[in-house]
């Protein structure tokens, strides 16, 4: 028997439902919200070992046996695979037998998950999916990766390569993709054009804009840092900034930084796209920025994803370690991975090796150079520069123990005009993608090819 919850919408957005449904809005019960919490800490814990916890302890005991470990597993990451990171925007029921339907916003993709709970208190989960969507194998042009695992790297290679080059001659993909078998790359090249005003093409050297990925070394810092001593998961934004703008936002602990649940104000918007963007040139800069703006909601009130958090991590490993955000992830963490081709470039000090970005999204339709959407450097929330070979170096160095609190399987990605990327790694595969177009150039046909080597 399902529980029949009388809250049916957790408010964190409006959603609009058919005149002829019922939709309640409101908070939803203290026990309903543990499971909610429960199940976004095991999506972003970054172990299937994590998940199977959680299924032990929060999934019915029908349920449980309906599914073996490994097909537990195999969910975990179809939604890792699909989502990435995520956080909840909003929870609906459209009938009283129906299930819930959790609308999630992750780091590469939007979706809704399918939740069903039991009749028990507190109650368990008694039956969770991913909701029928445009499935995450399907690429660019509806056409799948024509590659599987059981081939040879000369047959991988040759049939991504065709793949790639049909996108590209179809200007639906610029970039350069890797594939990697237990870190060998099996295939490794580039499409397109780095700089279309000045006709420079991709190649596997050029360095592209990370977008979100950045907030994963974001992490890595917060948890050398910890480790340190130099601070704990506890301490406040207050505790390091008492003079922190927004008085509402200093008790936000850092793990609610981390989790998307402080409520700090995002830097995007209106303002931002108003202001000199030779303004952010720094982590500094953006912080400075987002403290002048109000929070989004009070700290633990709910989640929503929150690049203004991640400024603000960046600005407590400055306070922490003594030295620039960027100085910090340059020595302690991309020299460590040994990524000598990462860091935080500025766009109005134009580079050979940089990719230029190209959006749609300028109104007219045609592609247009993202420069005046961003600001000149990234930020501990995104907007860095690597490569794909870095991030290949990247992955191996959390898979030999060099940043301890990370996982060895990720799904990672990063997006906004002009920006896209991805890493997936499963199993023995790993799978990189960067794109100087619009998502989902890059993170779709990731994914394919990720589900694609996975089967």
């Amino acid at each position: 028997m399902k529980v029949r919850c009388t809250v049916v919408v957790l408010c964190l957005v409006a959603i609009a439902a058919p005149a002829a449904q019922e939709v309640r809005r409101g908070s939803p019960p203290p026990e309903v919200r543990a499971v909610f919490d429960a199940l976004l800490g095991a999506l972003n814990g970054g172990s299937a070992d994590a998940w199977e916890a959680f299924a032990q302890a929060r999934f019915s005991p029908a349920f449980l046996q309906r599914q073996s470990r490994d097909e537990r597993a195999q969910l975990y990451h179809q939604l890792v695979a699909r989502f990435g990171t995520v956080a909840i925007e909003g929870v609906r029921r459209e009938g009283p037998d129906a299930p819930l339907q959790m609308n999630v916003k992750g780091s590469k993709a939007t979706g809704v998950i399918l939740l069903s709970l039991d009749a028990g208190s507190p109650p368990r989960i008694d039956d969770l999916k991913l909701a029928p969507d445009a499935p995450a194998s399907a690429a660019a042009g509806g056409t799948a990766p024509p590659i599987n695992s059981s081939m040879t790297s000369v047959e991988i290679d040759r049939g991504l390569d065709g793949y790639f080059a049909r996108l590209a001659a179809d200007d639906t993909f610029s970039g350069v993709a890797l594939v990697a078998r237990n870190g060998v790359p099996v295939f490794f090249r580039a499409y397109g054009l780095a700089d279309r005003e000045k006709k420079i093409a991709n190649t596997i050297r050029t360095r592209f804009n990370l977008g979100s990925i950045n907030k994963a070394f974001t992490q890595v810092a917060i948890h050398q840092l910890v480790a340190a001593g130099k601070l704990t998961y506890s301490d406040t934004l207050g505790k390091f900034f008492p003079d922190y703008p927004q008085e509402t936002t200093r008790s936000a602990t850092i793990e609610q930084l981390l989790g998307h649940r402080a409520g700090l104000s995002d830097f995007f918007g209106a303002e931002f796209d108003r202001a000199p963007k030779a303004q952010f040139a720094s982590n500094a800069d953006y912080f400075r920025f987002v403290g002048s703006r109000p929070p989004a909601f009070a700290p633990g009130a709910r989640e929503q994803y929150c690049n203004g958090c991640y400024i603000a991590l960046g600005a407590i490993v400055e306070r922490a370690s003594g030295m620039p955000y960027e100085k910090y992830v340059a020595d302690q963490v991309f020299a460590r991975a040994e990524m000598t081709s990462t860091g935080y470039p500025r766009s109005d000090r134009p580079e050979a090796d940089i990719a230029q970005g190209y959006t749609r999204r300028g109104g007219s339709g045609a592609l247009v150079n993202n420069l005046a959407m961003h600001g000149v450097t990234g930020s501990a929330a995104g907007g860095g520069y690597s490569t794909a070979l870095d991030l290949l170096t990247y992955v191996k160095g959390v898979r030999a123990g060099k940043f301890p609190g990370t996982s060895g399987e990720m799904g990672i990605g990063g997006g906004a005009p002009g920006i896209n990327a991805i890493v997936e790694t499963r199993g023995e595969w790993t799978v990189i993608v960067l794109a100087n177009l619009d998502p989902p150039a890059a993170g779709q046909v990731g994914i394919a090819i990720a589900d694609a080597l996975d089967r």
